[in-house]
């Protein structure tokens, strides 16, 4: 056996190791969330109860809540469980403050979402439902005065609203977390058929 030939046996070798590596890593990656503890609403009955808006802790190097946190935005959260009734979020929104409203499901999944510039004269008015709950709404609407709340129908019975403000400068954060507090959010009852 001569240089060249072990050479390209090391070679040959050498690569496979590296594919047997990355198949193994890539793997391990993918398999990740199947196998991960605790999905992102499986960590919340830590910081509040269905229903209750809870602002997450100030983001700081080492002790984030959520990975790489903005800390100029701050967050607060308000799990829901719709076995429970319909969630109604009201929110008065301020002109050139920036408030978003992000609706997930249990794993994280974004399936809504809306800024303050969908505000109508100066209010949010959300109700978020099941399919059957909104059934049931609709079939008690009144015809002469319509709802002006925007309905959503939740494609899970649980998850979470994201509340977002932003804090244009450091000494304005205490102000972005006013208007964070000031959503409200809470359960209503639905009269199901």
């Amino acid at each position: 056996m001569n240089t060249a030939d072990r050479l390209l046996a090391a070679l040959v070798w050498v690569l496979a190791v590296a594919a047997i590596a990355g198949v193994t890593h890539i793997g391990a990656i993918l398999m990740l969330p199947a196998v991960a503890g605790k999905d992102v609403y499986a960590w919340m009955p830590e910081l509040t109860k269905p229903a209750q808006l809870a602002i997450e802790p100030a983001a700081q190097p080492g002790k984030q809540l959520v990975p790489f946190a903005d800390p100029a935005i701050v967050q607060a959260v308000c799990p829901f469980d719709l076995a429970q009734g319909g969630l109604r979020l009201h929110a008065d929104v301020e002109k050139d403050r920036f408030l978003a409203l992000s609706f997930h499901t249990p794993q994280g999944k974004l399936f809504y979402a809306l800024t303050d510039l969908a505000a109508h004269e100066g209010r949010m008015d959300i109700v978020v439902l099941t399919a059957q709950q909104l059934e049931a709404v609709e079939a008690e609407d009144d015809e002469e005065n319509t709802s002006q709340d925007l309905r959503l129908i939740a494609p899970a019975s649980k998850g979470f609203v994201l509340v977002s403000a932003l804090a244009n400068a450091p000494g304005e954060r205490e102000e972005a977390e006013q208007r964070v507090k000031s959503v409200s959010c809470g359960f209503e009852p639905i009269a199901e058929d």
